[in-house]
């Protein structure tokens, strides 16, 4: 296998484990803020977008993972800047994942994270409250992405 298959299975492998975290017997709380848009840029074809959606409602019922939508009506807002992600632990010192087209910077400093705070807190404040936003997802997932295809063999027109 050559290096960047291993590197490529190393991210899977590693992006599995993380997610194995949320089935856990105490999972943390993940509350996220999806730009309308995601639901709509076709990223490796419809079939897998569907598949995207599907798992994103699957947490639709969830005690620990709240997904709200940021629709397009809310226009300009404070996730404009760029995205980033926020992690509050007990007892420690909150962390700031911030992206970038050259990179990410993961920071400790109090002021970046009060920052980010407070931009997430007016981004959830003008996003779709997490059931209407599973009702947006479902919507868009059959509308534009149409139903799952069913197993077996395919008709030859």
């Amino acid at each position: 296998m050559s290096s960047t298959g291993k590197a490529l299975d190393d991210r899977v492998d590693a992006w599995l484990a993380r997610q194995r975290i949320l089935e856990g017997e105490r999972p943390p709380l993940l509350w996220v803020v999806l730009s309308e848009a995601v639901l709509h840029q076709e990223i490796g074809g419809r079939e897998v977008m569907r598949r995207q959606l599907t798992h994103l409602l699957s947490y639709r019922d969830s005690r620990h993972v709240h997904i709200q939508v940021l629709p397009f009506s809310a226009g300009a807002h404070a996730g404009l800047v760029g995205a980033f992600s926020l992690f509050s632990y007990r007892n420690q010192a909150d962390i700031v994942y911030a992206e970038s087209y050259g990179g990410a910077e993961p920071t400790t400093d109090p002021e970046s994270a009060e920052d980010c705070s407070l931009r997430y807190d007016h981004l959830q404040s003008v996003a779709l409250a997490p059931n209407v936003s599973a009702e947006l997802i479902a919507r868009v997932r059959e509308e534009r992405y149409g139903h799952a295809r069913e197993s077996g063999p395919h008709p030859v027109a």
